[in-house]
């Protein structure tokens, strides 16, 4: 049986969102301050972690962080569910790594998805390799962020990369992003660029396709793309058109040190 971790230090509102989980078929454990929170994951991985963002000791961000920071616990899917609404704090959930954001008073349907797209994460994860794409776009909603951070949890929890490598990795990522946004709100392009990446045993590969003039405009002239984003790299490979770039990242094969 699939389980789910409640993080709320509201009684009432823990056992409510718990009495909606287990309509589902979960079984649940309950946590009401962070460290608590930290302890259960350690004691037995539950399958997704819901998680409120004020605790009476450490808050969300830091719980979230410290998950995604372990190679044993970055790919457990973490649900931000808060009554803080503003853009920022959705922002800042995903840069420590959330894989969803729910504000409050939330709908079961909002739940319930984010269950099935948890679930969806971990039968992508019994695949060989992971690949996806990423919209770099300035849509407002944080969604390349989120995306980033499911990256990154990917390179923690199924390479031989480092913690610290891997989020450095994460970090690159972000300022490509940032750039990406800034360019297209200045040219009011709403998609910039597409991101496709594949992910294997010994590498990384990254497909950035331009969709606007950004690369040759604006990416490749910035500071953060010669001192944060390349460098991150092993190999930066231009087309001929200057619209496409690819980036490799190589690591050693092998899984990542349980002992992490």
């Amino acid at each position: 049986m699939p389980t789910a971790l409640i993080v709320d230090d509201e009684p009432e509102a823990n056992h409510l969102l718990s009495l909606l989980v287990q309509l589902r078929g979960y079984q649940t454990e309950s946590a009401f301050t962070g460290s608590e929170a930290l302890e259960k994951v350690r004691q037995g991985h539950p399958d997704i972690v819901f998680l409120d963002l004020m605790l009476p000791d450490i808050n969300g961000y830091e719980v979230c962080k410290a998950l995604k920071i372990r190679k044993t616990t970055s790919l457990i899917p973490v649900v931000m569910v808060t009554a803080r609404i503003a853009a920022e704090n959705r922002h800042q959930s995903f840069r420590v790594g959330a894989d969803d954001y729910i504000a409050k008073p939330y709908t079961p349907d909002q739940i319930y998805q984010a269950m099935e797209d948890a679930d969806a994460w971990w039968r992508n994860l019994e695949r060989p390799d992971a690949s996806g794409e990423i919209r770099l776009e300035t849509r407002g909603d944080a969604q390349p962020l989120r995306q980033i951070a499911q990256l990154r949890s990917l390179l923690v929890g199924r390479t031989t990369l480092d913690s610290e490598t891997a989020c450095a990795f994460g970090s690159a990522l972000k300022e490509l992003w940032a750039s990406a946004d800034a360019f297209g709100r200045c040219r009011k392009v709403s998609l910039v660029a597409m991101l496709a990446y594949r992910l294997l045993a010994d590498r990384v590969t990254l497909t950035l396709c331009d969709t606007s003039g950004w690369i040759e405009q604006g990416l490749l002239h910035e500071e953060g793309w010669r001192e944060v984003i390349a460098p991150r790299f092993d190999e930066v490979i231009p087309d001929e058109t200057g619209r496409q770039l690819t980036l490799r990242k190589r690591f050693p094969a092998g899984g990542p040190d349980p002992a992490d």
